[in-house]
């Protein structure tokens, strides 16, 4: 009886940990977030009205108190609020004019020659982009699997508002390095930019298809040839290896796509592209190497991190990433292969020792019951 009193005030403490202090400090340090969405519109529209509705409860908590500075600053904080919501509903009632389905990659492709080479370039299909350093603070990318990785109506978001669409438009502004293209900004018919900017798109959708077949192709040979040397392993174990090397190298080849023109993975033997002084100059500070990035911050983390930059970080100047649920998964997977190898072999290492401790304690119980009954 003694034992069962102990057992329940150390149940009672422990729930009270559990589910009192622990969910409270975590919700402080770490708020509840709404899951990635990755459709963009939906998205970027429901964020900004939640950071509208908090400003519109700061406003009112001000004037509670009575304090004019803070009501000034709450009132600030407020108007930006509902212009940010305005110029977000704006620009995606913009996409929704364009119609994909139009889209004439041949078209796209002339249209990709004479301005976006300016900067871009899309190596598998013979175009370099005319910029090929970090001088003006980052790598322009190449482009040739922006198709494959990014969503289409976010694509042409970020090519008629880069700044907002990619959720840096507080720290940049009108000065981001990208320039916007649209019917305001080219002077041209309306109908006659949407027409452009579908058959970019377009475009780049065609290419990045062949870009991945001819990436997948060229791994499938490297890989025949290293196990084909692989003698002493027997055609089971090489299948699984192989597959595993294949998926690992997809993965790879999507981060750095994603991520590679300024992140590290210094535990994978990657270097950022970019050159750490010009990101440094462009970003204020150099953005991280993720080699332990999976261990530190988890995977839904970063899965809501990638999605939208400012619902866990608010005011960082990391552009949102805007992949795709399949490529953000594949980036994720890699960032977790690379920081958290041994995860699996951990996972059901933890069953061998639940089920050791639970024969452990039947011994324990039996041996205490023995030795107690001669004692009586």
């Amino acid at each position: 009886m003694r034992e069962f009193k102990i057992f329940l005030v150390v149940a009672c403490f422990t729930a009270l940990t559990y589910w009192g202090v622990e969910p409270y400090a975590h919700s402080v340090m770490k708020p509840h977030v709404a899951p990635a969405n990755f459709d963009f519109e939906q998205e970027d529209i429901n964020f900004a009205k939640k950071i509208l509705a908090e400003k519109e409860k700061a406003l009112e908590l001000a004037k509670a108190e009575n304090n004019e500075t803070n009501v000034e600053s709450a009132n600030k904080a407020l108007e930006l609020a509902k212009e940010n919501l305005a110029k977000q509903e704006a620009l995606w009632a913009s996409v929704a004019k364009i119609d994909f389905n139009s889209g004439n990659a041949s078209e796209g492709k002339a249209f990709f020659e004479t301005n976006c080479v300016a900067c871009h370039g899309a190596k598998f299909d013979g175009i370099e982009g005319a910029i090929t350093d970090s001088s003006l603070g980052v790598l322009p990318p190449d482009l040739s699997s922006a198709g494959l990785i990014y969503d289409e109506k976010f694509l042409a978001a970020l090519i008629m508002n880069p700044a907002l669409a990619l959720k840096v438009d507080h720290k940049f502004g009108d000065a981001f390095l990208m320039t916007p293209y649209n019917a305001e900004v080219s002077g041209e018919n309306e109908d006659v930019a949407n027409a452009n900017i579908a058959n970019v798109i377009a475009y780049l959708k065609e290419i990045g298809i062949k870009y991945q077949e001819d990436f997948e192709n060229k791994t499938k040979a490297l890989l025949d040839e290293k196990y084909a040397k692989l003698t002493e392993l027997d055609e089971g174990t090489k299948k699984v290896l192989w597959q595993k090397d294949f998926e690992f190298a997809k993965d790879k080849n999507n981060f750095i796509e994603a991520c590679g023109r300024c992140h590290d993975m210094k535990y994978d033997s990657f270097t950022a592209v970019s050159a750490k002084n010009d990101l440094k100059a462009y970003l204020g500070s150099n953005p991280p190497d993720l080699s332990m990035m999976i261990r530190s911050r988890g995977d839904e983390y970063l899965h809501n991190f990638i999605n939208n930059t400012q619902k866990l970080l608010v005011g960082t100047a990391m552009p949102r990433v805007g992949i795709t649920e399949e490529a953000q998964a594949s980036v994720v997977a890699y960032l977790e292969k690379v920081g958290d190898s041994k995860k699996e072999e951990r996972e059901s290492l933890g069953l061998y020792i639940m089920g050791f401790f639970v024969i452990l304690s039947i011994f324990a119980i039996a041996w205490k019951r023995k030795i107690w009954s001669k004692l009586h």
